[in-house]
């Protein structure tokens, strides 16, 4: 019997059994399930794959594929399927008297080569999908275009929608939509970006009150997850395309700031359990970090100094090189709580709380035990959203920030030689963050007591753990410190293997934790409980003055001996020269080292040695040559918000007022070379005082400068000569 090869049917699907069509609808009529590849690559296999009987006098041996019996040939009763008609069943039949007695050398014919066949069927497949690849890569390019111009007034509906609908693909089971995870990778990568780019617009317009109607449209389509797009999105961290995870993690973050409360709790829940796996996913775990560190550090959005705000008939704002569709439809979104995220960052504290003793725990153990490049990355993302939780620049209130300040004593104790430069930094940050004396803890009159245990356990560590000498600022030679790859080759001279930011973070981190524990200290002497005469009470400060003094005179010849000052050169001016290059870092150096003059001297414990090495006038004078005397910096301080000049200033003409004699032969200490420093400090002083004088008469000063200038008049009469009442 030959069995030939019906056209347009493929020989690999010969039909076996009937199975439930695909899909949800019980009711569909059934599919066949086939048997495939019988013949691999187009080619015949042994017949008995087909389970043939043969005469009992056939040696199957003696078959072959190449020849045909000449006896087989010359029956007349050979049917084929193709000549078997619809209505009629026909049978194969043969008369037992037509055939020969013997056969011997039997070959059969083998069925037609399907290679073709399913190479032409899988490059009509390919062929399509390409096609529509194109299609779609020409319409997100044109959906970009529109989106770049910040509105999308004027884009076609069908377009509109596309990049959001998902490509059509062709394979066996038809045209379907593929799913994210099935895109080529720069298709991921520029569906990602475009998503940013409209999140971002939306935003920007948010923040200006009115948004495009179509900006719109989109994203509420985003926020009822009418395309199901946002749990692909989610499934994205299981790729290892690192670009991919960024970008992802981004446009999820920027979809929980739009979508605020809005939002499947399934979703957040899926995020946290990333942070809790038994056995870690580093991939996963960096994935939910920087969501939720994207969703806590966000603010308003600023408008970038390129542009330049539009009139309302306009949504958004727009660089100056961006032609604005006039005649966009907008919507006015003028509601205080359309810009509000508090919501959605309560939520995303609340789900992080309940897993927050278990992550401290595997981050403990990672920094310890485990030193791979995806740990430590784990590990650095994990301190930089610790350090925004606590941050007061996150706006979110003490009850739900309370929890995260435990456990941070544990990390103190992880400080050590063997510790990479890249985690000490990161470390250092978050623990200047929880001190945050120039915002927040040097206005406060009772500090809170975690804050002071952790400033507490910083003095104890420098003083009797030698703190400081375990600090991996240098490196050996021929080699120049990196802030995040570590250490890399270099010819520089020996000063660039010293990390400066090391040295920076750990000595703002010394004088920040002596100014609370002063603090503290001038906090309880106020207490109407304590009597002056109490001599335990009064011993205790003593002790606390020596303590304080030992410290500081260590992180003097720290730094001195780290940066090669001279070892007379007083400790206030060396301050003003490490800090040179990072203003915040400078000014708020500034007011600890007065406060803690000031705090010491209040409880009479300032040993004689001690007052040039805290001379807060010194500190001022070197300062003002630093910034060259232009008192235009001076006023662009105090009109910024990045420094805490505002309260620096404040406080220092407070203490000039108060020691004026001491000023005077501040400025006059050092011979002939120094007389003149009084006159040049008084001078930008006296400059700064008329320009505010200017801004104020013309009511243009931000905020009430009256104290500072009422202090800068008194300082002006004293200069003059005129009696102060």
């Amino acid at each position: 019997m030959v069995l030939r090869h019906q056209d347009n049917k493929m020989a690999s699907e010969q039909p076996l059994k009937k199975k439930l069509r695909r899909g949800d609808n019980p009711d569909a009529p059934d599919e066949p399930d086939f048997i495939h590849n019988i013949a691999e690559n187009g080619v015949g296999n042994d017949l008995s794959t087909l389970h043939l009987s043969y005469p009992p006098t056939v040696n199957e041996d003696d078959i072959t594929l190449n020849t045909v019996n000449s006896q087989f040939h010359g029956g007349k009763s050979v049917f084929r399927t193709s000549e078997l008609s619809d209505d009629s069943e026909q049978k194969f039949i043969e008369d037992k008297e037509d055939y020969p007695p013997t056969c011997e050398n039997i070959s059969i014919q083998p069925a037609p080569d399907i290679a073709p066949l399913i190479c032409d069927y899988e490059g009509q497949q390919e062929t399509e999908n390409r096609q529509q690849m194109v299609v779609d890569e020409e319409e997100t390019e044109t959906f970009y275009s529109y989106l770049v111009k910040q509105c999308l007034c004027d884009i076609p509906e069908r377009v509109l929608r596309k990049p959001f609908e998902g490509h059509q693909i062709m394979d066996e089971n038809g045209s379907r939509l593929a799913m994210l995870s099935e895109w080529s990778t720069p298709q991921v990568l520029q569906f990602l970006s475009n998503v940013q780019l409209l999140f971002d617009v939306y935003l920007k317009q948010n923040n200006n009150g009115h948004i495009c109607s179509k900006i719109v449209t989109i994203c509420n389509t985003f926020v009822r997850n009418e395309h199901n797009l946002i749990e692909q999105i989610l499934s994205l961290c299981e790729t290892r395309d690192k670009y991919v995870n960024y970008l992802a993690a981004k446009v999820f973050s920027s979809f929980l700031i739009i979508a605020k409360t809005n939002i499947n709790n399934e979703w957040l829940e899926t995020i946290v359990s990333f942070l809790t796996i038994e056995n870690p996913d580093y991939v996963k775990m960096n994935f939910a970090l920087e969501i939720i560190k994207r969703v806590v550090e966000w603010k308003n959005v600023d408008i970038h100094v390129l542009e330049e705000p539009q009139s309302q008939d306009v949504a958004g704002s727009s660089s100056q090189n961006v032609d604005i569709n006039i005649n966009c439809v907008t919507v006015p979104y003028s509601d205080a709580e359309s810009y509000d995220t508090s919501g959605i960052k309560g939520l995303i504290i609340k789900s992080l709380e309940s897993k927050w003793p278990e992550l401290i725990s595997k981050i403990q153990y990672l920094i310890t035990q485990n030193t791979s490049v995806e740990a430590q990355t784990c590990v650095l993302t994990f301190l930089a959203l610790w350090e925004s939780t606590i941050s007061v620049k996150a706006n979110l209130s003490v009850i739900d920030t309370k929890p995260f300040y435990a456990h941070l004593e544990n990390f103190v104790g992880l400080l050590n030689s063997n510790l990479p430069p890249i985690i000490w930094k990161q470390l250092l940050s978050l623990f200047n963050e929880v001190l945050c004396y120039g915002s927040t803890l040097a206005l406060q009159d009772m500090l809170p007591e975690d804050t002071c245990q952790l400033a507490h356990l910083i003095v104890r560590y420098v003083k009797d753990f030698r703190l400081l000498d375990s600090l991996p600022y240098r490196r050996s030679e021929g080699y120049t410190v990196n802030s995040f790859v570590g250490t890399i080759p270099s010819t520089q001279p020996a000063q660039s293997n010293i990390d400066k930011t090391l040295l920076q973070k750990m000595t703002l981190l010394v004088l920040k934790s002596v100014a609370i524990t002063i603090k503290e200290t001038r906090s309880d002497s106020s207490d109407s409980s304590v009597g002056s005469e109490d001599y335990d009470f009064s011993h205790d400060m003593q002790l606390i003055a020596r303590s304080i003094r030992d410290v500081l005179k260590k992180v003097d010849v720290f730094i001195k001996v780290s940066l090669e000052f001279h070892p007379e050169t007083p400790f206030s001016k060396i301050l003003i020269h490490l800090f040179s290059d990072q203003d915040d870092y400078m000014i708020e150096a500034m007011v600890c080292t007065l406060d803690i003059k000031t705090g010491i001297s209040y409880q009479n414990a300032l040993a004689p040695d001690f007052i040039a090495m805290l001379n807060p006038v010194h500190s001022f004078i070197e300062f003002l040559k630093i910034v060259s005397h232009d008192s235009d910096v001076l006023l662009d301080y105090l009109v910024s918000n990045e420094t805490c000049f505002l309260l620096y200033l404040l406080r220092f003409l407070k203490y000039t007022r108060r020691n004026w004699d001491v000023f005077v032969n501040s400025c006059y200490e050092g011979g002939a070379s120094r007389t003149n420093e009084l006159d040049n400090t008084m001078t930008v002083l006296i400059r700064l005082k008329m320009q505010i004088d200017r801004l104020v008469s013309k009511d243009l000063f931000p905020y009430n400068i009256n104290p500072i200038l009422r202090l800068l008049e008194i300082c002006e009469n004293l200069y003059e000569g005129n009696e102060y009442s």
